[in-house]
């Protein structure tokens, strides 16, 4: 294996560990998944990576080929979706997912770094101070709900838009009548083309 997808999965690894242990809750979701693996075949990555969950963290490989409890071909869009039990059936019918094993550990490992809850405006204040750390959380607060005000107003504009579109396309009735006028204009067109050439034959 080569150094080149070695060096990202280490990094990711380690900045996976990290946010972990920052939140003190994690550490009961670690046990309850101690000794737990399983593999992700991602569409975007050339390799497979195996994670393994115990009592400490989470590992990676890219090289690991021994048995797991689960594994999970999919996309890296899609890895969030994988939460919700009721996406399950949806994800696999659309070709979307492919699980050969547990499908309740993916959701399990994906809820390991959903549920965390950090306080990062005290982690930032250990490194920058206290009233750096607030404002900078402040600034991050408000351009979150800036980011969340500005896609609803998308939202209800791309909905707005389909709403209308949907009032302005033709019903099937008014389309088939459009069709069946056509055709009567394009007989009625031929009949007088023919009376034409009649006419001047």
């Amino acid at each position: 294996m080569t150094l080149l997808p070695l060096i990202p999965i280490l990094l990711v690894e380690k900045l996976a560990n990290n946010v972990l242990h920052r939140d003190p809750e994690s550490a009961e979701r670690l046990r309850r998944l101690d000794g737990k693996r399983l593999r992700f075949h991602l569409k975007e990555l050339p390799f497979e990576v195996t994670v393994s969950v115990d009592a400490h963290g989470v590992q990676l490989s890219t090289s690991d080929d021994s048995e797991v409890d689960c594994r999970i071909a999919t996309e890296m869009g899609v890895l969030p979706e994988l939460q919700d039990t009721a996406n399950l059936t949806r994800l696999i019918k659309a070709d979307l997912l492919d699980i050969d094993g547990d499908p309740m550990l993916a959701q399990q490992v994906v809820s390991l770094f959903k549920s965390l809850n950090v306080d990062w405006e005290a982690e930032l204040a250990k490194t920058v101070g206290d009233a750096p750390a607030y404002w900078l959380g402040k600034l991050w607060r408000r351009s979150r709900e800036q980011v969340k005000t500005h896609w609803q107003q998308q939202q209800r504009w791309v909905h707005g838009v389909l709403t209308e579109e949907k009032k302005l396309l033709p019903v099937r009735a008014e389309f088939d009548q459009f069709k069946t006028d056509l055709q009567q204009l394009r007989a009625q067109i031929e009949r007088l083309e023919r009376q034409c050439r009649e006419k001047k034959g």
